[in-house]
């Protein structure tokens, strides 16, 4: 049978009030002698607060929740992590869902976590273009990471994704490189930003674009783009990868294609992650501020939950040998 406040105040010889002020650490003051006794009887029958119902009376419970659409993507396995470790330093922990890419899925988590009275929800959405003006009716704070647009009720975080491809196809213009094809997702919103980067690079470089393929964020995505890269003509000597899981896969591809990466193909992904850092060879990526966003979801559920914000973060150019650079960053 679970200890209860009230054998800890019979074990201590005081009131269940007294209990309760010194395990809450007020409101009323408590004299050293009734501390000790307490805190040797919590220890002695190994009292363990209700801390569901501290919780309630509290107003909060210090737990955020996570809705992700992929779970096996390293990129979002490396976002979860940077959300868990800021929410950890702030006294909070964190409950994940895994959507896999399905709405319905995504929607039914938001509600089950909503019923758990968390704190506050980071939602990464399993598609960029739906609605998200009926999360405002939720009784917590949301922040959206990644895919969601700036126009959108509800607060975001996420890359700039039409930036941080310019700048990937920029590294493979100056590389020589004239014939650069693209590989971008399904969705609507972060493709067709970053495809919009690829684009506005080429035509300030007066050449033609390459055609675009479209592919799952996946391995076997990124495996399927190859052939089709392959088969382009003229035939491309750089591609632009709209996500390392997929580059991942591409790399893979165009081996069994018979084309060596970057003797034949330049390829520059976006996403650096761990995992793009061990492919062979290792990717030159547009490493997206991972860490910062995580932090920044966090610190602005607990500190600022009321306020809309809208950020756009920058990305960093990673160069390693994927792309035809001799020196690979450290």
């Amino acid at each position: 049978m679970a200890v209860t406040r009230n054998d800890v105040a019979r074990a201590a010889g005081v009131s269940p009030a007294v209990v309760s002020y010194v395990l809450n650490d007020g409101p009323r003051p408590v004299s050293d002698a009734s501390r000790r006794r307490v805190l040797e009887a919590v220890e002695s029958l190994g009292y363990r607060p209700d801390g569901l119902a501290r919780s309630l009376r509290m107003g909060r419970t210090n737990t955020l929740g996570l809705v992700l659409p992929d779970a096996s993507n390293p990129f979002f396995a490396e976002l979860a992590r940077s959300i868990e470790d800021a929410a950890y330093t702030r006294g909070y922990a964190v409950m994940v869902c895994n959507s896999a890419d399905d709405i319905e899925r995504e929607r039914t988590y938001i509600a089950s976590l909503a019923e758990r009275r968390i704190d506050g929800l980071i939602l990464v959405s399993a598609t960029a273009d739906q609605d998200l003006t009926d999360l405002t009716d939720l009784a917590i704070p949301v922040v959206a990471l990644d895919r969601s647009p700036d126009e959108a009720p509800i607060s975001t975080i996420r890359a700039d994704n039409e930036r941080g491809a310019y700048v990937g196809t920029q590294h493979l213009i100056e590389h020589g490189h004239r014939v650069i094809a693209f590989v971008g997702g399904p969705d609507a919103g972060v493709s067709d930003a970053r495809q919009d980067g690829w684009r506005r690079a080429l035509d300030e470089a007066q050449l033609n674009p390459s055609v675009a393929e479209r592919a799952a964020f996946s391995f076997a995505g990124g495996f399927s783009a190859a052939r089709a890269v392959a088969a382009q003509t003229p035939a491309p000597t750089a591609v632009l990868v709209s996500s390392d899981i997929q580059a991942l896969g591409l790399l893979r591809g165009l081996d069994r294609e018979g084309i060596t990466v970057p003797a034949d193909v330049a390829v520059v992904a976006i996403d650096g992650t761990t995992a793009g850092a061990f492919a062979v060879p290792p990717l030159s990526s547009i490493a997206q501020p991972i860490t910062e966003m995580g932090a920044q979801a966090v610190a602005h559920l607990i500190d600022s939950p009321a306020e809309v914000i809208h950020r756009a973060l920058e990305n960093m150019l990673v160069v390693r040998r994927s792309c035809g650079c001799d020196q690979e960053a450290a």
